[in-house]
């Protein structure tokens, strides 16, 4: 943790004011040092970050201690530690037993006395909420510039949540506040310190079995963000895949719509997309084209460059959710104009004649499906290199077997990539798939990707979960070099 990180320039954080009472009463925890009150501007984690009074919140992680970097968070403005061993220093130390926990109750504060000026937009889901958060951050930027606060990246768990809203800036007229999970609770606590007024969640699909169990746990898991809503406050749900999901599933679609009503009992239940009508005096529909898709609406129509129909459908929700956020629909539809693809989702990529689909930040079996089915809707060749998904459980090997069978019959030559993604092979040969081959290690499908882009221009899809590395590969692509 030494050096300085080169930080973004951002609007100074609105300032919280602690006294030892009020810190203590919060946090459970003991304040240590002298002085008796302390006004902090923003929390870091890293003291590469710290910037003038600011706090310092000391993280035990797998490589560093915080607490060994304390000191050097003083020396370069911090004027509050949050630990849990005693420090010490020349500036207030609050001692707790969870520092992770203590800085969501202090984040809980900062949200409970910010101006009631701004509309906080809490958003989750399955798949799709980093970049429907971008999309509706855009259209909300389009109606007050510059007033926008939003997660930054997908810092939506228990440390990027309480980071995110403590950098909130004075005089914000919206915060979009990204929430993920992947066990029960975790999205009713993230919800609990964020304080939305409006919930938007994304999509309910397969994603982190291994913590939620199956379809009905994670529709109970991301609809949590409902019960932290006001009533009668909007409750938005992307609809979009999920009777496929049910069905796919050995679930009853009718059950997930139960637990769906009853999680936003009280409040103003919105479903767009799939078998559902929305109830709305702005008629929304969509088009997908090969470069990108088109909201057609009442108030006008807004082309956007991103791929595939389930952005169209991250798009008509972010619309309907700004605007139910005060945005006006022309306004909406400006910013939806100026989006750009999420980093690592979906980018399109020109190399030669050949053009690469870079969706390698994250994967679930939904969320490949859709990316097969993106690059299935390309004339020509068409290749998918696929990486294995985490986080499946008892349905690793389902899942994985499946998503072969499913590349197979779209007709996509298929390179996995890694011994974990050997399963999806298994898939697809059984399928009998038209093309296929396997590298355990990435250097060697670097080599194979290569060998078939020689033969003809090529539509190259390269997707897994995080911990495949595939974004490696596609940088070298990229940069005409091995890996």
């Amino acid at each position: 943790m030494s050096g300085r990180l080169a930080v973004q320039v951002a609007p100074k954080p609105e300032c919280l004011s602690l006294d030892v009472e009020s810190a203590e009463r919060l946090t459970g925890g003991t304040w240590i040092g002298a002085q008796r009150s302390v006004t902090f501007c923003g929390a870091v984690i890293d003291s590469r970050a710290v910037t003038s009074n600011c706090l310092f919140a000391c993280i035990v992680g797998a490589h560093h201690d915080g607490h060994d970097f304390a000191e050097t968070a003083v020396g370069d403005g911090a004027v509050i530690i949050l630990a849990n061993r005693i420090l010490s220093l020349p500036i207030p130390v609050l001692l707790v037993d969870d520092v992770t926990a203590a800085l969501g109750a202090l984040a809980t504060e900062f949200r409970r006395r910010y101006a009631a000026s701004c509309t906080w937009i809490g958003v989750g889901g399955a798949n799709g909420k980093t970049t429907t958060k971008s999309l509706i951050t855009a259209s909300c930027q389009a109606d007050a510039p510059d007033r926008v606060h939003a997660t930054r990246g997908n810092m939506n768990n228990y440390l990027g949540v309480p980071l995110t809203i403590l950098s909130t800036p004075p005089g914000m007229r919206y915060a979009v506040i990204e929430l993920g999970a992947n066990h029960p609770g975790e999205v009713a606590d993230l919800a609990a310190i964020a304080q939305p007024q409006i919930g938007v969640v994304v999509s309910i699909g397969p994603e982190h079995l291994e913590g939620f169990g199956d379809l009905i746990g994670v529709t109970k898991a991301e609809c949590e963000l409902f019960a932290a809503l006001p009533e009668k406050a909007p409750a938005f749900i992307g609809m979009t895949g999920l009777a496929d999901h049910a069905q796919s599933h050995g679930t009853s679609s009718a059950i997930l719509h139960d637990i769906i009503t009853a999680a936003a009992r009280g409040r103003i239940l919105i479903e767009v997309g799939g078998d559902s009508t929305l109830t709305s005096t702005i008629n929304v529909r969509g088009e997908v084209k090969a470069d990108g898709i088109i909201l057609h609406t009442d108030a006008g129509n807004a082309p956007i460059c991103l791929l595939g129909q389930h952005n169209l459908a991250n798009a008509t929700l972010a619309f309907h959710a700004a605007v139910a956020a005060g945005v006006a629909p022309q306004a909406a539809l400006a910013g939806l104009r100026k989006a750009v693809p999420v980093s690592g989702r979906l980018v399109p990529r020109r190399v030669g004649a050949h053009l690469l689909l870079d969706d390698t930040y994250n994967a679930n079996p939904a969320s490949m499906a859709t990316g097969l089915a993106v690059l299935a809707s390309y004339a020509g060749n068409r290749l998918a290199v696929l990486g294995a998904m985490g986080e499946l459980g008892t349905a690793t090997h389902k899942a994985h077997r499946d998503l072969g069978v499913l590349a197979a019959r779209l007709g996509v030559a298929l390179i996995t990539v890694g011994a974990n993604a050997r399963l999806i092979g298994e898939g697809y040969v059984a399928a009998k798939g038209p093309s296929y081959r396997h590298a355990d290690e990435r250097a060697a499908a670097s080599i194979l990707v290569t060998e078939q882009l020689s033969v003809a221009p090529q539509t190259v899809l390269f997707k897994a979960s995080r911990s495949a590395g595939l974004e490696t590969l596609v940088r070298v692509l990229l940069e005409g070099g091995a890996a």
